[in-house]
Formats: structure tokens, sequence, C-alpha cells
């Protein structure tokens, strides 16, 4: 079966027909890879999520989370958003979720299991963030246009995320660190083809998909159970997908001008940093011609009158690491799982001290001494102190600043005086307009079943 037609099947299955780059290359050479093994995918999968994933922090979470704000009247930092918004997360994903079933399918037929095991972490990977943007989305029926089905239905958040956690269950009892990957004997982009990773890459998945479930239970008993359920236990152990910078592995920048022009580093981004003494301000933002690190409010009605702190080309330029899912992620939600009292109450200060520490070494730099000495920066024993560490520990990391904002309420970012009365922080972002011509049906059975196609729809796990 060619790789362009399980692309197309997918696309037509999803309501779109909108490529991501390996789709674009098939393209233009139809009879590229006639035949596909269980490990002919995963690169090509790894490569373009990473990719699109780091440029929709970059183009969407950065500037509504309050990293980055344009020069623009208008823009996410004034919470404005087109029905176009999320056209690129449905099309981008649901194209390389058909890699990913293509993965699972060839599993089967060659009877590995640890490229089944890897089909599942990805796909729960890529649904989650799938229902976290939309709500109820095609799940069962999704990528089988070959099957006839070019109208998905679509699933209940809730159903998605139960089939989420059951898969990435069956993942972790799938993974056999024994067992190579065979058909990536030279290495694979994120782990280079060790098992063992993998394994601890789905479970930390699992505990992020838990978390924000609520479902407590579940949570604690992977927490307390790490010989069953092995999760990150160190930066080493992080999902960094690293690129070269290379062809064929280009960085997600074309012109390193695109990333910082009209942009300038927020106040409410430089200002914890600088609270701190923490060495990414240096990383993440350029200082003034005073040689200090100064932020522009977020959201200004009026433009400030001095010189401000831009953005650092240099995290946009590969070579470069990116962020999938860190270890320091893991630990904040430990912490978290311990500050709620679902597990010990004692873990919640180690974890997070370990969270911080791991977040700044993950960027090459040591966390100073003392740094966890100073009172704005200690754990004082509060969830807005986890998630504001938290926040800068998912910096580029798709949208999971945002969702984590809208499971919390945290950090508590300043609303800035030229946010227009009534525009807030969506919730969800609206279906693709194209879904009301290619899937009318599933369309308007959706919108009822959810109240609504609108932003300010609350999702199942929504505070």
């Amino acid at each position: 079966m060619k790789l362009k037609t399980l692309i197309l099947s997918c696309m037509a299955s999803a309501g779109v027909l909108t490529a991501c780059s390996d789709f674009d290359a098939i393209n233009k050479n139809p009879d590229l890879l006639e035949t596909v093994n269980p490990g002919t995918m995963l690169d090509p999968v790894l490569y373009d999520m990473a990719i699109y994933n780091w440029q929709r922090y970059n183009s969407f979470t950065g500037e509504l989370m309050q990293y980055s704000s344009s020069s623009s009247s208008g823009g996410y930092s004034r919470y404005y958003f087109t029905e176009s918004a999320g056209t690129g997360v449905w099309s981008n994903y649901y194209t390389c979720l058909s890699n990913i079933k293509e993965i699972e399918k060839q599993a089967a037929v060659y009877n590995v299991p640890n490229y089944r095991a890897i089909a599942l972490t990805l796909q729960g990977w890529v649904m989650q963030m799938l229902v976290d943007t939309f709500g109820d989305v095609p799940y069962s029926e999704a990528c089988r246009a070959e099957e006839g089905i070019t109208q998905p239905a679509f699933d209940d958040q809730r159903s998605i995320y139960t089939a989420i956690i059951e898969g990435l269950k069956e993942a972790n009892d799938l993974y056999d660190e024994s067992t190579a990957l065979t058909y990536n004997t030279s290495g694979e982009l994120l782990y280079g083809s060790d098992v063992a990773k993998w394994h601890k890459f789905n479970n930390s998945l699992l505990l992020r998909v838990l978390l924000r479930a609520g479902e407590t239970d579940q949570l604690k008993s992977i927490l307390e159970n790490p010989d069953m359920y092995p999760v990150f236990e160190s930066n080493d152990d992080g999902a960094l997908l690293s690129i070269s910078g290379t062809f064929p592995q280009e960085g997600p920048v074309t012109r390193p001008q695109d990333f910082y022009i009209a942009r300038s580093a927020t106040q409410f981004f430089v200002d914890n940093l600088n609270a701190w003494g923490d060495p990414r301000v240096a990383l993440f933002t350029t200082p003034t011609e005073a040689g200090e690190y100064v932020g522009v409010p977020s959201g200004y009605e009026t433009a400030p009158d001095y010189d401000v702190s831009g953005l650092n080309v240099a995290i946009a330029t590969a070579p470069m690491k990116i962020n999938l899912m860190s270890y320091a992620e893991v630990e904040f939600i430990r912490a978290e799982a311990a500050q709620r009292g679902i597990i010990a109450s004692s873990e919640a200060g180690p974890a997070y001290n370990r969270g911080v520490q791991a977040a700044i070494e993950q960027w090459g730099v040591e966390m100073p001494a003392g740094y966890l000495d100073n009172p704005a920066a200690a754990y004082d024993g509060t969830l807005e102190r986890i998630m504001l560490q938290k926040y800068y520990a998912l910096f580029f990391c798709d949208q999971q600043q945002w969702f984590e904002y809208m499971r919390t309420g945290l950090p508590a970012i300043p609303r800035g005086d030229g946010v227009p009365d009534g525009n807030e922080i969506p919730h969800r972002l609206l279906y693709p307009a194209s879904l009301q011509r290619s899937n009318m049906k599933g369309y308007q059975a959706a919108v009822e079943h959810m109240g609504g196609d609108d932003y300010d729809i609350k999702l199942f796990w929504q505070r």
C-alpha cells in the first residue's frame, strides 16, 4: 500500500485535505515507499509532530500564554480568534495519526509487540491533544476512509479519554525491554530505539492524562508503583526530540528574523525569571541596551516608551531539542498530587524541587546555588507555586500551558489593558469550517452534544 494512499485515507476520513511535510514530499513522488514495515513511519511521525508542535507554540500558545506579545493591535495576546485558529491542529494531527495507525497495523502483520506499544503511546499523545483542543472529535471511525467511512462519527470526549487510558495501559503491558526495535536497528529520532525509555514515555503520558481527567485513584496507583509503571526519572529520560538542522531535519523556522521581528517578551514572563535569579531569562529573551531584562505588558493598550527585551533567536535555531514531554513535568505532576493529598503530602516539596531543577537544567545550564532558598522560588505549600514553575517547564511544549491553565486557572496571568471587554481566553477552539461541507452530519451531532461550537464551551476536565 502506498503511503500517499494511507494519508489521504485519514484526511478524507477526518474531513480535511491539508497535508504535513512527508505527504508533500510523497505527493511529488507517488511511487515512494510502495511498502512499509512497522519502523518505516516512526521517524516521519516524530519529526512532523515535533516540528508542528514547536511551530504551534510559537504562533499560538506563546502569545496566548504570555511568553511573547506582538506589536499588532489584535492577535492572541488580546484574545482575538478566528474560526481557522484550530485548522492546523486538526489537519496535521489527523494526518500524522494515519501514519501512527499504519505502524499499529504493520506491528500486527510482522508480530512485533513493541511497535504496537509505540503506536498506542503515540495515538494517546495525539488524541489527547485533539480532544483538549476541540472536545468531541472523530476517534473510533477516524482514518478509515479505505473502509468507506469518509464522514466519521464524533466520539464523546470522555469516552476518548477512557480509550486513551486503556490504550496506554495496554502499551505498558506490551513493552518488552529485552527485545529490540527490529526495524529501527540504527535508531529512531526520539530515543535511538531504547525501548525502556519509550516505556517510561508511555507511562509519563499516562500521568498527564489521568491528572487532567481527574482520575485520582489511578494516578495514585501509578505514582506508587514505579516497578509496574516506570516513568521519567531524569532529564535523560525526557521526550526531547533532537533536530540537527540539516536535511532532512530542518529546523522549524526558515528565516530567523521571522521569530523575533515585531515581537517582545512579556512582563509577566520576564519578571518571574528576574525575581528568581533564573538563568533561563538570558536563554529565552534578549537584554535591553542597558543590559537588563524588561518585558512588555501583554495585551497593552499603549505601547511602552521604554526599551524592552526581545525573543532570543537561539531557541529557534537548530540544532535544538523539541519538548514533547519533559521529566520536569512528571515531577510537577507528582508535586501536585502530593499537594492535593492524592499521595503523601511529604512528597510535594521534594518533587517540586526536582521539577524546578530539571526544568532549568534541561536547557543546558545549572540551577544557581541558593535558588530554592529564594522565598520567591521556594515551595510554599500552594498549588499556585507549583503551577507557576510548571508553566516554565511547559515552555515550547505544544499547547500544554493553555491546557493546564484551563484545568487549574493557574498561573494567574494578568489581563492587558488593551484587551477588549468580552474577549476571553478560549476554553476550546472552533471546529474547522471545512467540516460543515465534508462531514455536516458528524459536525452537527457533535455541536448538539457539546451544546455549541463556541469558544466558551467547557470541556469535561476544565474547572
